[in-house]
């Protein structure tokens, strides 16, 4: 009799309303959780990147050490895409300015000559002083820079950008030293691209 009384109805949708609530609150928890993991991720993969150019930077005792990325900027009047490469990491040493700024949204068509060097891929230190006049050599001549390297970074076969070495006038580095400066830059080049990689998947 009492249970003629009860509308089912009614007690189906509040079990309902109390398993979306479970469900929602379970997805919410699960979703802050995974966030959480990639923002723990992203945070150490850069420490380690950081860490691996600052190490990279004392070892060679160059004055800085710096990751440039390529990425798209903005279009053409015909459409096509303006070819840019940022500062995306940096270590310098104390007492040496930042160049995040200055090389940020950079268009590589002002670069072709020291594009050239990255692609050849080779990390023998280059003179300023014989880099073909243009963009790139008016501003390594105005950060009072003598010497430079470069080695390209690759994903997958793609050149995604490079790691720039440059030492100051004030230090140029003897001949005994260049050698094991060229496989310490390769050393720590490929780990350096493994971090990036890292993160592209944690993205």
């Amino acid at each position: 009799m009492l249970l003629s009384l009860i509308d089912y109805t009614k007690f189906i949708d509040i079990i309902s309303l109390i398993m979306v609530g479970v469900i929602g609150g379970v997805y919410g928890i699960m979703k802050f959780v995974k966030s959480r993991i990639k923002t723990d991720n992203f945070i150490a993969i850069h420490t380690e990147i950081h860490e691996l150019l600052t190490e990279l930077r004392v070892t060679t005792k160059c004055m800085r050490a710096s990751i440039i990325q390529f990425h798209n900027g903005e279009y053409y009047a015909n459409g096509i895409s303006m070819r840019k490469m940022s500062v995306s990491h940096e270590s310098v040493h104390r007492g040496y300015n930042s160049q995040v700024n200055k090389l940020k949204n950079v268009l590589c068509s002002l670069c072709i000559p020291l594009l050239n060097q990255v692609l050849q891929d080779n990390p023998l230190i280059h003179n300023t002083s014989v880099l073909q006049d243009g963009y790139f050599k008016e501003f390594l001549e105005d950060e009072n820079i003598s010497k430079y390297s470069c080695l390209l970074i690759k994903d997958k076969g793609i050149n995604t950008g490079f790691i720039l070495l440059q030492w100051h006038k004030d230090y140029i580095p003897v001949s005994h030293e260049l050698d094991n400066n060229n496989k310490i830059f390769e050393d720590f080049t490929a780990a350096i691209s493994l971090n990036l990689q890292y993160n592209k998947n944690y993205k």
